[in-house]
């Protein structure tokens, strides 16, 4: 079977992108598709959750494995089968594509067809996709942060910071009585 999903952007409203994948074909597939389409790096963390139909998360289908032991609710893309979780219209799924600021695409089942596929194909490549990354370079600009700079920052606040003061600092707090509080 072929599975048709539609996925849309909040961050880009004429972002719509076509998908037809072959329901054999692993959610692995379905990821690098994705991330070709709209020239991301394959090697950043993603994950698809299905959902319900009002985009509540439900099955977590992650690019790596990172569970401790074998949940249920978690599934690995490359072992996950397409036709594990889709197989009629209207399903949802999440793909979320920056872990970091938490932003994901929201994709549904828009038709299923008989037929066989052997590679996905994006058919309908529309808009702008949002950028893969939203949290820029840190090192970038601690590099180019002068100490004077740093300094300003802090209204000079490091120089007049006396590290000795912390020996005068109330010694009698009863962690045993903080405890029992909470």
């Amino acid at each position: 079977m072929i599975i048709y999903l539609r996925i849309l952007s909040h961050e880009a409203e004429d972002f719509v992108k076509e998908v037809a994948i072959d329901d054999t074909l692993t959610f692995a597939d379905l990821h690098n598709c994705i991330q070709s389409t709209l020239a991301y790096d394959a090697t950043q963390m993603a994950s698809f959750f299905t959902t319900d139909s009002q985009w509540n998360k439900e099955i977590e289908i992650t690019l790596f494995d990172m569970a401790e032991s074998g949940s249920e609710s978690l599934k690995v893309m490359q072992e996950t089968l397409i036709s594990d979780f889709l197989f009629e219209e209207g399903q949802r799924l999440l793909y979320v594509y920056d872990f970091f600021s938490e932003r994901a695409f929201f994709m549904e089942v828009i038709k299923i067809a008989d037929g066989k596929l052997e590679k996905p194909n994006c058919y309908r490549n529309e808009g702008k996709a949002p950028e893969q990354i939203m949290i820029g370079d840190l090192s970038e600009d601690i590099k180019n942060t002068s100490y004077d700079e740093f300094e300003d920052e802090f209204d000079g606040s490091l120089d007049s910071m006396k590290f000795d003061d912390l020996d005068n600092l109330d010694n009698d707090i009863n962690f045993d009585e903080l405890a029992d509080q909470y």
